[in-house]
């Protein structure tokens, strides 16, 4: 009888499909090959089985291997499941089990990959018919994949390609099969890193078709986040902000050893100040935005050679700098010469006042004005500046003060010096006018800016009537009424809304607009529709228009109808809309938002309005904005802004705003950002603060509550500190460690200004865990569902509500939703609204709310979409389960209730997790004094403020 010859074998077999379902992962096959053919025998790879099979291996390996057998998953799972034996799990708990699953598994992996060259493998893979499974060798590699991103172009839609790095060579990701963590080519396996897992699992969740049309969206929603821990190849897809202009030519002055004078070519490209060395871009990172300022070789050339040609010593000089003797500069008063010349070329002098050598003359400056003629709201003016015998030309003089500098050059080769009366007095007037020889055009309304100039003589006060300028003191100074109410006003004004009134109809009187900037709840509304009626008792004929966000329509047509009945009102708004009621109206106002007057501009900018309200005007901070355009378009003889926060970022918000408001006074947007906005913003320059103070203040009007209602119950402001359970708190440790290493590496590998977007989104990431760890991506969450705000929160509710209303406000409209669902849970009536509630709901809601017998005394609101315009004085009690680092945007969300109308104190809780960013924010708070404060207003800078140090310790 023949003997049957048998080999034997045993190997590891891998089936990554089982990722998917019973994590039977690994398994131990026994392969015995004889001359009827192979068969295979599997078996688990318990203690019993690597003892006797698998002895060969170090100990470590086998200790690993027997935590992928079916005991030791068995254990694991009673572990992960633990928290929800007691109840059935919800799709969110089911996919944060499945997601712990594959994370323990990736550590088995990863632990397990440095010894896999030990075992044999053979792997279980499923057959095209989806059904059948065959087994064959396989190999698990050493090689560590890396991903790297590419945006490309297909069929005209931006798209993200993957590429998978091994060993220095690229592969497209769709030539693996991927079980999850692990790429499978050619019957070789690798394992991703578990971020790499977690973002291609992000990327597949992510529905990144619906950006493919939408550059700034796709930069905003995918490539942002990748960038904060991957390379991506943009291809010039995503420019950055790119600066091309022509440059404005300067020559900084400045002493050499105390013997030379030496002059340092400059180029200034919107604001940013080049010296040589030459390159070809300079590039920078300005509030978070990238800037690339290219520079013009042939303009910058072109500079150094006129300057090259102004003395025989400057060819031989190649410092990026050329210098004089002090007696050279003065032979044949060269220094003179040159100096008339540069500033004939339209080349600014800077440091002129700061120069030792030269003498100063004797002569103090001599201003005489004579008033031309007057029309449209602009002043024509002749004008002489001189120092003894010599007088200076206006140009000159121009470029001198645009320059920033105190000090001329006279003919004797003397430094003429404005003193700061004098620059108090005339500084602005020459700076802001158009000039031709010497004559100077400015707008009329800059008289009443003279009243700050602490009493010196002021040059345009005639320009406006005695009569006037005694009822501008009165309202300054006295308490008596200047202007009487119409009857049409069914309303009794507080004495401030009163003052408030007057200021709007003094400023009109005058031929001026102003911004009213009230607190939140002092009622602007009231004081306008006060003046509105004012405006239209004198001028019954008149068709007036209110521009303001679609939430606040209702809200303006309901005040109108409650404050002035007999005024005709008409919204103009919604897809019903109808063009020809516009242009035949009878109205006396036009009720519309910014989005309709940006889309029918046609339509609205046919008419001429007695008087323009744009409310909310921070909404037109961008000059170039095209709503910004059209808003300025608007043909009205009065110009109202309302904003309780017309500095949201930064001072060149409050441009567009006054220039809305005050056509013309303000120079060219280029004017106002290089003389105050940059000189203020970027160098917190305090003579640039005062002077724009004072050209702004009497067109400002800014009190807060403090000052003028202090009738108004009292607020009481606490926090309600949480302390988050242990599950929580490691989850929040664990991810605060990532970040803060990705950070300071990318501080390290790109400066700290390219690297405030990643502490932005870090901060956001860290202040979502505090809230919940809900608010993560599945795959970051660890199994953590832990929400100790959210207790703490629902606590308080169920104490108060009884009794009493709440607003519970939240950054994250997620959020809400996750409250919502609580709500639910626990029986708790609410209302919510965010950013995507239509106008007309919202306003249903709030009356609704606002009804002193509605049962339903919970209100949901997103902080961003219910921040501004809304009343809601039935509510006492304000949660605002985020802190926001702009201070001014949580008052504004508490002032929803803190308002004229509130009979009751109002307590007022931020929701704060203890030993977490949130404390620190709160911290840094009180640190941070933002100069827009000084201006008007709070700053919503704060992360533009930040430092280093300030990174680090949000971030210990």
């Amino acid at each position: 009888m023949a003997v049957v010859k048998v080999e034997k074998k045993i190997a590891i077999l891998l089936s990554p499909h089982e990722l998917d379902s019973k994590f039977r992962l690994l398994e131990s096959l026994h392969i015995q090959k004889s001359d009827k053919g192979i068969e295979y025998d599997l078996f688990d790879l318990h203690n019993k089985e690597l003892n006797k099979n698998y002895l060969h291996l170090p100990e470590v390996v086998r200790d690993l291997l027997v935590h992928f057998s079916p005991d030791a998953f068995t254990k694991f799972q009673y572990k992960v499941g633990q928290p929800f034996l007691d109840k059935k799990p919800t799709d969110a708990e089911l996919n944060l089990i499945l997601t712990t699953t594959h994370r323990h598994f990736h550590q088995l992996f990863d632990k397990l990959k440095p010894f896999s060259g030990l075992l044999k493998w053979y792997h279980r893979t499923r057959l095209p018919d989806g059904k059948s499974f065959r087994m064959s060798p396989c190999a698990f590699s050493s090689y560590k994949p890396q991903l790297v991103f590419h945006v490309a172009n297909e069929n005209g839609r931006l798209v993200l390609k993957t590429e998978v790095i091994l060993n220095g060579a690229s592969y497209n990701l769709k030539e693996f099969n991927r079980y999850h963590f692990l790429l499978e080519n050619s019957n070789e396996y690798f394992l991703l890193s578990y971020k790499d897992y977690q973002t291609l699992r992000w990327l597949a969740e992510k529905n990144r078709g619906q950006y493919g049309d939408d550059p700034v969206a796709f930069s905003q929603h995918i490539l942002t986040k990748l960038e904060l821990d991957y390379k991506v190849n943009r291809y010039n897809f995503f420019s950055k902000k790119e600066i091309r202009t022509i440059p404005v030519n300067r020559v900084l002055l400045s002493e050499l050893n105390g013997s030379f004078l030496m002059l340092t070519p400059q180029w200034v490209y919107d604001g940013f100040v080049l010296e040589n060395p030459w390159k070809e871009s300079y590039e920078t990172v300005v509030d978070g935005e990238a800037v690339e300022i290219v520079r013009n070789k042939e303009a910058e050339d072109e500079f150094l050679k006129k300057l090259v040609g102004m003395h025989a010593n400057f060819s031989n000089q190649r410092n990026g700098y050329y210098y004089v003797s002090f007696g050279e500069a003065q032979k044949k008063q060269w220094f003179l010469k040159t100096y008339h010349h540069l500033l004939a070329e339209g080349i600014e002098l800077v440091g002129m006042d700061m120069l030792n050598h030269f003498r100063y003359s004797p002569f103090e400056v001599a201003t005489t004005v004579k008033i031309k003629q007057e029309e449209k709201g602009k002043v024509l003016m002749q004008m002489t500046v001189s120092f003894g015998k010599e007088e200076l030309r206006l140009s000159e003089l121009q470029k001198m003060l645009l320059a920033g500098q105190k000090a001329v050059l006279l003919k004797d080769g003397s430094l003429g010096v404005l003193h700061e009366e004098w620059m108090q007095q005339y500084s602005s007037i020459l700076k802001h006018g158009k000039i031709n020889k010497d004559e100077i055009e400015v707008a009329r309304v800059m008289a009443i800016s003279e009243q700050q100039s602490n009493g010196e003589r002021q040059v345009l006060k005639t320009l406006i009537k005695d009569q006037w300028w005694q009822k501008w003191q009165q309202w300054q100074n006295g308490s008596d009424n200047i202007y009487e109410l119409p009857a049409s006003v069914n309303a009794s004004l507080r004495p401030y809304q009163q003052k408030g009134f007057e200021w709007l109809t003094l400023l009109a009187e005058a031929g001026a607009g102003g911004c009213l900037a009230d607190d939140m709840g002092l009622g602007k509304t009231l004081q306008t529709i006060c003046y509105l009626a004012y405006y239209i008792h004198h001028n019954p004929d008149s068709v007036n228009i209110i521009v303001c966000p679609s939430s606040l329509i209702f809200n303006w047509q309901q005040e109108l109808q409650k404050f002035t009945p007999g005024i005709t009102s008409v919204v103009y708004h919604g897809a019903s809309r109808n063009a020809t009621d516009i242009a035949n109206t009878k109205s006396q106002v036009i009720i519309t938002s910014y989005g309709t007057v940006r889309a029918d501009s046609d339509v609205l900018l046919a008419n001429d309005y007695g008087v323009a309200v744009i409310d909310e005007s921070h909404n037109i901070k961008n000059p170039s904005a095209q709503i910004t355009t059209v808003v300025n378009m608007i043909p009205a003889q009065v110009r109202i802004a309302l904003s309780g926060t017309p500095v949201v970022n930064n001072t060149f918000d409050l441009y567009a705003q006054l220039n809305f408001a005050l056509p013309g006074m303000f120079g060219s947007r280029e004017f106002f950002k290089r003389e105050y906005a940059d000189a203020i913003d970027r160098n917190h320059d305090e003579e640039k603060i005062k002077a724009l103070q004072k050209l702004t203040a009497p067109f400002i009007l800014r009190r807060t509550k403090e000052q003028v209602a202090k009738d108004l119950p009292d607020k009481t402001e606490m926090i309600l500190w949480c302390k988050m359970n242990s599950r929580q708190h490691d989850l929040y440790n664990n991810i605060k460690d990532q970040i803060r290493g990705n950070i300071f590496l990318d501080i390290k590998n790109n400066g700290l200004n390219k690297s405030k977007l990643a502490v932005l989104q870090g901060m956001l990431k860290l202040r979502q865990i505090c809230n919940s760890p809900l608010l993560l991506p599945v795959s970051e969450q660890e199994a953590c569902t832990d929400s100790i705000k959210t207790e703490v929160l629902i606590g308080e509710l169920k104490n108060i509500l009884k009794e009493h209303k709440a607003l519970v406000f939240s950054q994250f409209s997620s959020m809400l939703n996750l409250l919502a669902e609580e709500c639910d849970k626990q029986d708790i009536a609410y209302y919510h609204f965010d950013g995507q509630t239509p106008p007309a709901k919202r306003i249903e809601m709030v009356n609704a709310f606002q009804e002193k017998d509605n049962a339903t005394n919970l209100f949901l609101i997103s902080l961003k979409a219910g921040n501004t315009g809304l009343t809601l004085t039935a509510a006492d009690y304000v949660f605002l389960f985020d802190p926001w680092w702009n201070t001014a945007v949580e008052q504004q969300a508490i002032d929803r209730t803190h308002r004229i109308g509130q009979t009751k104190n109002v307590f007022a809780y931020k929701i704060i997790c203890k030993d977490t960013i949130e404390e620190k924010i709160i911290q840094l708070q009180q640190r941070k004094k933002k100069l827009a404060e000084e201006l008007v207003g709070e700053d919503d800078g704060f992360i533009k403020a930040l430092n280093e140090e300030d990174i680090a310790y949000l971030f210990s």
